[in-house]
C-alpha cells in the first residue's frame, strides 16, 4: 500500500459501524469501509481486485471506474494511491450512497453521472487504469461499450461480465452470445447479453483491445469472466473489415442521452430498487 495512504486518518470502527447502521440506500457491493469493517453488499469488490491482480501501488495513476454503484472499486483505487479517480454511474450519486460514502471517507474521487456510451465525448481523456465490472451484460449495445472503453484507455483495463459457458454446455467452445429477451438471466430483466468466454475475447479483439483471460468461474461451467486488456496499435480490427465507422456522441447528443436516461430512471427506478432488495433477501 502506498505510504501516503498509511498517513491518512481513517474513521473509527465505531463511526464506520454507525454509518452502516444508519444508511438507507441499497448496498450492492461488499468492500472494506475501514480496516475490519465491511459493507454488507453481495458483490465482493476485494475478491474482484484479487482476480484482476490490480497493482497495490497506483501512485501517480489516473483511474476510471465505470458502473461504480456504491463506489467500492473507486474508493479502493484511491486507497491504492491513484492520483485521480473518476467514478461513473447512470444513477445519481445519492442512489447507491456514493456521495454519503465519499463524505464519510473524506474521498477525493469524482463522480460523473453518465452511461459508458457517453464517456468519450464527456471526459475527452484517457486513463491509466479502467475498471469495468458487472456492467456489460446489462447493456443492449455491448460492442459500443467496449469501443468506448478502448477510447478511454491509455494503460490497462479490467473487464468483468457474465458469460454463458455454463449454460450452453458443449457449445461453449464456440464464440456464441446468449440473448435474454426478458428476465431469463438471474430473473433480472436488466440483463441482455452473456457471451461465452471465447466470444468475450473476440469482442475485445474486434474492438482493438488485446485481452488476457485472468479468470472464469465457477471452474468447468463459467458464469463470470475477468479479462485484462490493453489497446492494440493503430485502428481497431473491425475498421479494416467493415464499412461501419465508430459511433460518436457530440456534447449535444450526450446531453440528450442524459435526459433520456433520467426519464428511464424515473420509470424503472422503483422497480429496480425493489428487485435488488428482493435479491439481497434470497
Amino acid at each position: 500500500m502506498p505510504e501516503a495512504d498509511q498517513n491518512v486518518e481513517r474513521p473509527s470502527l465505531e463511526a464506520a459501524q454507525r454509518f452502516l447502521d444508519e444508511s438507507s440506500f441499497v448496498w450492492h457491493q461488499r468492500f472494506q469501509l475501514v480496516p475490519g469493517i465491511y459493507t454488507p453488499g453481495p458483490n465482493d469488490v476485494e475478491w474482484l481486485f484479487g482476480v484482476a491482480g490490480v497493482p497495490m501501488d497506483l501512485s501517480g495513476k489516473t483511474a476510471l471506474d465505470i458502473g461504480t454503484s456504491n463506489g467500492g472499486a473507486a474508493f479502493e483505487l484511491e486507497r491504492r494511491g491513484a492520483e485521480r479517480v473518476v467514478a461513473v454511474d447512470i444513477f445519481p450519486p445519492s442512489w447507491f450512497g456514493f456521495d454519503a460514502i465519499k463524505e464519510f471517507l473524506a474521498s477525493n474521487a469524482e463522480f460523473v453521472e453518465a452511461s459508458v456510451y457517453e464517456l468519450p465525448a464527456l471526459l475527452q481523456e484517457e486513463f491509466d487504469v479502467v475498471v469495468f465490472w458487472g456492467v456489460l451484460y446489462h447493456l443492449r449495445h455491448p460492442l459500443l461499450a467496449i469501443d468506448a472503453v478502448r477510447t478511454l484507455l491509455r494503460g490497462v483495463g479490467f473487464l468483468e461480465t457474465a458469460v454463458c459457458d455454463g449454460e450452453v454446455g458443449e457449445l461453449s467452445s464456440l464464440p456464441l452470445v446468449r440473448f435474454y429477451r426478458s428476465d431469463e438471466l438471474d430473473k433480472d430483466s436488466s440483463n441482455w447479453f452473456a457471451p461465452t468466454v471465447g466470444a468475450f475475447v473476440d469482442w475485445c479483439l474486434s474492438s482493438g483491445l488485446d485481452p488476457k483471460v485472468l479468470g472464469a468461474w465457477p471452474k468447468g461451467a463459467p458464469q463470470r469472466c475477468m479479462l485484462r486488456v490493453t489497446r492494440t496499435a493503430g485502428d481497431a480490427e473491425y475498421r479494416a473489415l467493415s464499412y461501419e465507422r465508430p459511433l460518436e456522441f457530440s456534447p449535444g447528443r450526450a446531453k440528450r442521452m442524459k435526459l433520456l436516461l433520467s426519464t428511464y430512471r424515473r420509470s424503472l427506478g422503483r422497480r429496480l430498487v425493489a428487485r435488488i432488495r428482493a435479491l439481497l433477501r434470497l
